[in-house]
């Protein structure tokens, strides 16, 4: 009966991580969505912006109140729709190049368009902070060690010797 329990456990375990996977995979579609609605709403109201300076030039007339709404209101949408972007860049566990603006995997040094360096990239740095926080490896009284961390020491304990 031991080894029945294992295996349901076992399964049980399977069903909980693609069930983690599922849902992480539809809220990465979500956004991707959201982000594309926000690009369209900004076409639109680039399209809106060009009008406007037309029809003013068109009468002669200049209303800078009304373009710095224009303006302001597509800021608006560009740090929005850059808030989105990075929600999706950091599930999908990539940074962007600050050179080129590249997608590459976090960790990496260096970019693997440009070759720009990546050490000093503050999403680096932070999600390498995250991973190390949320690990889980120790239960708050250092009791538990998970396998990467036993490695990890036990590597250490090799190039020591």
């Amino acid at each position: 009966m031991n080894r029945f329990d294992e295996i349901i456990n076992k399964a049980k375990e399977i069903v909980d991580v693609a069930g983690n996977k599922t849902k992480e995979m539809a809220e990465l579609t979500k956004l991707r969505l959201q982000a594309s609605q926000l690009r369209s709403e900004i076409d639109k109201n680039y399209l809106k912006l060009g009008e406007l300076i037309y029809q003013l030039n068109k009468a002669g007339t200049q209303n800078q109140e009304l373009i710095d709404m224009s303006v302001a209101e597509i800021e608006s949408q560009l740090v929005a729709l850059s808030e989105l972007e990075d929600k999706v860049n950091e599930m999908k566990k990539v940074v962007k190049c600050p050179q080129c603006g590249a997608a590459n995997v976090i960790g990496s040094l260096y970019c693997s368009r440009c070759g720009a360096s990546l050490e000093n990239c503050e999403a680096c740095s932070e999600e390498e902070a995250n991973e190390q926080e949320d690990c889980g490896c120790h239960d708050g009284q250092d009791n538990q060690i998970c396998e990467s961390c036993q490695s990890q020491e036990v590597s250490e304990e090799k190039t020591e010797e």
